[in-house]
């Protein structure tokens, strides 16, 4: 739940949203949570079945074969595991400028900094941190529903039909269905972690049908802290073209009640509560890197250290190090916010992977041990990956050019160098419960 971040769906993306579909917003992450609850019976069958720490990769790998593996390692591990702690960390200084104006490229990477540190520390001690904190985050966001709805400006139908505003003008008009669609990848980007449980499958003790509980539990929480703020600052707002159209709309609804101090205080309590998903990224995207060097997906100069675990705090240490330093530089060296469009493509991309893996999953590996079973199979994959492909045709030529390149560097590594190398690398971790068997797994392309 912490990764996934309320306070940053709120506070940080639906903002994005707001200008891109307007008071379409409240829709768009509907949809996203009905494609998230599709998904999420997808992740919670083959995370209870497949419980590895790699998450995504290791389950496509043995469903789908391992040129498809590795793309999804990419796609969830260096791509997301950089870019995704980066531009969360780069919303923070927008809210403390109301307190301390501070260059918000160092802000973030000493926020980074600390989440390493703290990820490091142990998974225990970083658990206990980030459920404290966490609840501080939800009790920020259920605040600024509350500030929605006691200022009511108008009724529940501003949500009926999604409207959009005109940036120059103010004036409204309908919202085109083609980017209502093309703004559900942001959504999609939005509930990303609420199958975090998969990457700490290892690590967690009992039945591992909990591991399905916990996706479900993460996302409902996700989709209800995200819908019901939107809602009530759409009906709360005193200028509803001013606010969708804003950079930071959630200021201007504080700043209706008149009082800084009060700003000020409100503001403060949401760059602590985006923090907290610093703190839960690193651990979470450090466990992809760990597993990808326990499975000798790079060269040995780099998969040795990043499958190196403490002695004593036992926690991947390197991969957490490589996680923070690969986001600071991308803080400090490139323009985050410019990137940060693509993430809801590549997060849709890999929505088709999981989809086709658990459709192929049980055709293929029928005798498997599964304490988790979707209802409705195959109905349900098939749903959730042919939307994600409707979603992927309304995104704009650049964010799927720069994907599509993603994608071809990603297959010609596996092709000029994985596969040549096929019995010593990207070798599989032998799986925990009831996989077929490593040289079944290891054999396939």
């Amino acid at each position: 739940m912490a990764a996934i971040t309320p306070a940053v769906v709120v506070f940080a993306i639906a903002p994005v949203l707001l200008n891109l579909t307007g008071t379409g917003a409240f829709w768009v992450l509907m949809i996203g949570g009905l494609l998230g609850t599709a998904m999420a019976f997808s992740w919670a069958e083959l995370g209870s079945t497949y419980p590895i720490a790699g998450g995504d990769y290791t389950i496509v790998s043995r469903t789908l074969g391992r040129a498809l593996g590795f793309i999804s390692l990419v796609l969830t591990g260096p791509v997301q595991a950089f870019l995704i702690p980066a531009v969360v960390a780069l919303s923070i200084a927008g809210y403390l400028s109301s307190v301390v104006s501070l260059d918000a490229r160092i802000v973030g990477a000493f926020v980074i900094g600390v989440g390493v540190v703290i990820s490091i520390v142990g998974v225990k001690f970083t658990a206990r941190a980030v459920g404290v904190l966490l609840a501080f985050e939800l009790a920020v966001v259920t605040f600024i529903a509350v500030l929605g709805f006691i200022s009511i400006q108008r009724g529940p139908d501003v949500l009926v039909v999604p409207s959009i505003f005109d940036p120059a003008t103010q004036v409204g008009g309908p919202l085109p269905f083609g980017t209502l669609i093309a703004g559900v990848a942001v959504a999609a980007f939005a509930y990303n972690g609420f199958q975090g449980a998969l990457l700490f499958s290892e690590e967690t003790k009992g039945n591992p049908r909990a591991v399905a509980h916990s996706v479900f539990l993460a996302l409902g929480v996700a989709v209800v802290t995200a819908v019901i703020p939107v809602a009530a600052g759409l009906m709360g707002a005193i200028d509803l073209a001013a606010f969708t159209n804003s950079a930071n709309p959630w200021s201007l609804l504080v700043e209706g009640f008149g009082s800084p101090v009060f700003a000020t205080v409100v503001n403060l309590g949401i760059a602590l509560s985006i923090m907290n998903g610093v703190v839960a990224l690193v651990p979470y995207f450090s466990r992809v890197l760990y597993s990808s060097g326990r499975d000798h997906v790079w060269p040995a100069a780099i998969s040795k250290p990043l499958a190196s675990v403490h002695p004593k705090l036992e926690t991947p240490w390197v991969a957490s190090l490589v996680v923070g330093v690969g986001s600071i530089i991308l803080i400090l060296a490139f323009d985050v916010d410019a990137m940060a469009t693509i993430i809801g493509t590549v997060v849709s991309v890999e929505f088709v992977l999981i989809s086709a893996s658990a459709i192929v999953s049980r055709v293929r590996d029928k005798d498997i041990r599964r304490v988790y079973k979707m209802p409705l199979w195959p109905v349900i994959p098939i749903f959730s990956g042919l939307f994600a492909i409707f979603i992927l045709t309304q995104q704009t030529t650049h964010d799927l050019t720069i994907t599509g390149v993603i994608l071809l560097v990603a297959f010609l590594y596996w092709l000029l160098y994985l596969r040549p190398r096929s019995a010593t690398h990207l070798h599989m971790l032998a799986p925990i419960y009831g996989d077929t068997p490593e040289g079944q797994a290891s054999s396939r392309p």
